[in-house]
């Protein structure tokens, strides 16, 4: 029986971190695997969710990292041309991407609150996963949230302490399992935000996969970063730690959703295809429990076949979880609502 275990090795020009797979016996498996730490930290605030600051005056306080933005091409800050990457509030041609920042242009017209902004880094696309700061009209400010489709399993944490703060989050990028001999790339830009609350990304670095990566198979990055911050004459020290994972999932191609009663028997029935599921379903009379059915195809055409159940509360909602995969290899995790029997029949 072969062992496996990994060699980390530090690549020099790509900015990738290299992993190879060897057996016990030290010889290649003929997989190789790229990784590198994320050069980004989040801070704390659940999608839709804001968290106060406490004595956020700002007497000096350097550029914060505030998130990430997570491209599938290499973000050439060095030879960016033309007239994005300026400022808001800066004359054209004073400053642009040349400089290393490019940046964001914020819409608040649906809102104050982070949640509702929509935001731009001229036309990069990319997975964003933002907490900016910032302030109501009676001078509180709070740590907002900007998440956009791709990432899933958030998990952030705040501990206030006498002399700063630690905030900290993780989070996953599902990818489609089994890309052959053609690499998946991430590149993992950090975001900034300056003390008058313009954003900017900053070029980052990659991680990459090839060869068989089968569902399950993971990689993760971390970062930590101390800033330090000078509030009402005193120095505090903000620390904040970020963990990303980057995990191979079989391609769903069929979601079935079953409303069972307490003896175990089908009332209903639906078969979707994971781009369809609704984001609504209403329980019927004497549904006890949802049992979700998700058929999977791996690489080589296999299919598999996963269940799990829901148990429906007497009022109020359900949310069940499924996944789609975009074309761009990303997995998404997506909620449906289920009303309750008390909710659905009003």
């Amino acid at each position: 029986m072969n062992h496996k275990k990994y060699i980390l090795r530090a690549g020099e020009a790509s900015g990738f971190m290299e992993i190879r797979k060897i057996t016990a016996g030290g010889k290649s498996a003929g997989s190789r695997f790229f990784a590198c730490i994320l050069c980004l930290f989040l801070i704390f605030s659940l999608c839709g969710c804001s968290l106060a600051v406490l004595d956020a005056g700002e007497e000096s306080r350097e550029d914060r990292m505030i998130g990430v933005l997570i491209t599938r091409e290499f973000l050439d800050m060095l030879s960016a041309q033309g007239t994005e990457g300026f400022p808001p509030d800066t004359d054209r041609g004073i400053r642009s991407a040349h400089d290393g920042k490019l940046y964001a242009e914020i819409d608040k017209s649906k809102g104050e609150d982070p949640a509702f902004w929509e935001i731009s880094f001229g036309e990069l696309d990319g997975i964003q996963m933002l907490t900016p700061l910032w302030t109501m009209e009676n001078g509180e400010s709070y740590w907002g949230n900007v998440c956009t489709e791709g990432i899933s399993d958030l998990d952030i944490r705040y501990n206030v302490l006498d002399d700063g703060e630690e905030r900290s989050i993780s989070g996953t990028i599902y990818i489609v399992s089994g890309n052959g001999n053609k690499p998946t790339a991430f590149y993992a830009n950090p975001v900034y935000q300056t003390a008058d609350g313009n954003l900017y990304v900053s070029q980052g670095r990659g991680v990459s996969a090839s060869g068989d990566s089968p569902e399950g198979m993971e990689f993760s990055s971390a970062l930590s970063e101390e800033t330090t911050v000078t509030e009402n004459g005193k120095t505090k020290t903000e620390t904040s730690s970020l963990n990303v994972r980057y995990t191979f999932m079989d391609r769903p191609v069929r979601i079935k959703v079953c409303q069972m009663d307490s003896r175990h028997r089908v009332l209903k029935e639906e078969d979707y295809r994971p781009e369809d599921m609704p984001k609504e379903l209403a329980a019927v009379a004497d549904a006890e429990y949802i049992l979700v059915e998700t058929e999977k195809e791996g690489p080589s055409g296999e299919k598999t076949v996963s269940r799990e159940a829901f148990s429906l509360p007497a009022e109020g909602e359900l949310y069940l979880t499924s996944y789609r995969a975009r074309e761009d290899g990303v997995v998404v995790k997506q909620e449906t609502i289920v009303m309750s029997h008390s909710l659905s029949a009003k």
